[in-house]
């Protein structure tokens, strides 16, 4: 069973975001950039605890007006500590750009991979904040991750209906290494199974060994056409 740590998270996420020169203050439970939404929190979790090892859970919570993003990191090592630095890790390289570059204009400005796209839809006209892929394994990441992961998603995100105002599309691949496949979408946090069944039967390497593929896309509305 999963217990909630005690962990001051929230120092170390507010160290990575400081970093673009982003200032947050804290209002209840969420900490907001000029007192603007979206609000950022974050939680730590004791998800399987071994005898040399404990994996943890750590969810950032992105506050909107009126909905909630949450993106999830799994950390595993030795200690609570090294499984908290890896999904703190995950979290600055698989998406913190993207959150930067759709709702904080006014961060540093760096290079990092993020594309923006306009796309139409259903008679308006939306944002595309694309993040990189997010890779774990050992074997070269351009032997692994594939353009039609990227063209998938954004196929399936243009058949959608699109009644709200910003989606959040997570995509995660895992080839575990011991013949297990593992495939996970979600769209606003919710199970998105027609796109996670066409991403499971993308030509994946199929190799005895660990590798995981994870991408970001936020899509925002504008405007009517």
């Amino acid at each position: 069973m999963s217990k909630l740590l005690e962990t001051d998270i929230n120092e170390q996420l507010l160290k990575i975001l400081g970093k673009f020169d982003l200032k947050f203050n804290k209002i209840e439970d969420f900490y907001f950039v000029d007192e603007k939404f979206p609000g950022i929190t974050g939680q730590v979790f004791e998800m399987e605890r071994y005898d040399d090892s404990v994996i943890i859970q750590l969810d950032v919570h992105i506050l909107l007006p009126n909905q909630n993003i949450i993106e999830s990191f799994i950390g595993h090592a030795s200690s609570v500590e090294e499984a908290i630095a890896e999904a703190l890790e995950q979290f600055e390289v698989n998406v913190v750009h993207v959150f930067i570059s759709a709702f904080w204009e006014n961060a540093k400005k760096i290079e990092n991979g993020v594309g923006l796209e306009q796309w139409e839809i259903n008679g308006y006209r939306w944002q595309a904040v694309v993040g990189n892929y997010g890779y774990k394994g050992n074997l070269p990441i351009e032997e692994i991750v594939l353009d039609e992961m990227f063209e998938t998603i954004k196929d399936e995100i243009h058949s959608l209906p699109l009644e709200q105002d910003i989606y959040a599309i997570r995509s995660v691949y895992t080839n575990v290494g011991d013949g297990r496949k593992v495939t996970e979408a979600l769209l606003n946090n919710e199970e998105f199974p027609s796109l996670e069944n066409k991403i499971s039967r993308l030509p994946w390497k199929n190799v005895d060994e660990y590798y995981s593929v994870r991408n970001l896309i936020l899509v925002m509305k504008l405007n009517l056409k």
